[in-house]
């Protein structure tokens, strides 16, 4: 009985270990994509055009890159106490007119209102090329003897 209670421990020790640096990972990854992105994001805006939601991607704990559409996104930044924001499946947008204002406005994510407090224009058609780009180096990389 005393070696059934240890295995179980073992084992959820070990499963505890392994989500753990899934998330670590998780978290290094949107780092990464964050160092990315921001080589395509201008100055920040005080308000930007904005009509509807199309897509989003979380960036790390208080940061995510919001698509209007697919050709058009922005950086944004909300407060730093909204902790969903990296496993968040959705999100919402309160704005009361067809602008996104930082200061503002805010996003809805897991039953919280997060405030805007940056939003920054992506040059989605850059960041796209030089994404693409960069799979064909790996690719050719990888090919070549």
């Amino acid at each position: 009985m005393r070696l059934k209670w240890m295995l179980l421990l073992i084992t959820a020790i070990a499963t505890t270990a392994g989500a753990q640096d899934r998330k670590t990972e998780r978290l290094t990854k949107m780092e990464q994509r964050l160092e990315f992105v921001t080589r395509f994001a201008s100055e920040p805006k005080s308000s930007v055009p904005f009509a509807r939601s199309y897509d989003f991607e979380p960036l790390g704990r208080h940061t995510l890159l919001l698509y209007e559409s697919m050709n058009r996104a922005y950086l944004v930044e909300i407060e730093d106490f909204c902790p969903d924001l990296p496993t968040a499946m959705a999100i919402g947008v309160d704005n009361k007119t067809s602008s996104l204002s930082a200061k503002f406005d805010a996003l809805r994510i897991g039953g919280r209102s997060c405030q805007i407090l940056e939003i920054r224009p992506v040059d989605v058609k850059a960041m796209k090329a030089t994404q693409k780009a960069e799979r064909e180096a790996a690719k050719a990389a990888k090919s070549s003897p």
